[in-house]
């Protein structure tokens, strides 16, 4: 066993392949869902990685931290967001987008343990999104004056901003603390 744990949720696949090429890079490192995780005490560096979603982690991750709050205090910590909005912007007077996101994970975490944080891209893919998130999608596109139908998101294209480069600058990071 390893003193270093990968934790991450994903909704369509972009978070999983950064755990996975985090995984093959640093080797030593366990990797689970957030809902497969019973116990950290015999790790001391965690790593979490939450996609974006509707502006905030997935449930899971909060869950995550939220149980295992008073042991997270104790752990070395790196946190990472998967979005395709990598910098912050301003939506209908909220804050949005990657740089946002790892604010709220910092905000659920012990600041003083996060020893590494980054923002790293994923892939949109309107046509593998659930009815729930297709509707999110179209209303969105409504309410900025770009009105769209649900038919209509076959013919968005795939943003694709995963990039393994980036990611590898992560992980050297990672390696090196």
């Amino acid at each position: 066993m390893t003193n270093n744990l990968l934790v991450y949720d994903t909704k369509y696949g972009s978070t999983e392949i950064i755990a996975r090429w985090i995984s093959e890079e640093v080797g030593n490192i366990d990797v689970k869902k957030a809902s497969e995780v019973t116990s950290i005490k015999d790790y001391s560096l965690i790593v979490i990685g939450s996609p974006d979603y509707d502006d905030k982690p997935l449930v899971s991750i909060s869950e995550f931290m939220k149980k295992f709050n008073k042991e997270l205090k104790e752990k070395k910590i790196a946190i990472f967001v998967v979005c395709n909005d990598l910098e912050e912007g301003e939506y209908k007077g909220k804050q949005i987008g990657g740089k946002f996101n790892l604010e709220i994970l910092r905000r659920e975490l012990p600041k003083e343990n996060i020893i590494l944080e980054d923002v790293l891209g994923g892939v949109f893919n309107p046509k593998i999104l659930d009815e729930n998130d297709q509707e999110r999608i179209v209303s969105f596109f409504n309410e900025i004056g770009k009105p769209i139908k649900k038919e209509d998101l076959v013919f968005m294209p795939i943003m694709n901003k995963l990039d393994r480069a980036k990611c590898k600058e992560f992980i050297n990071k990672l390696k090196a603390v």
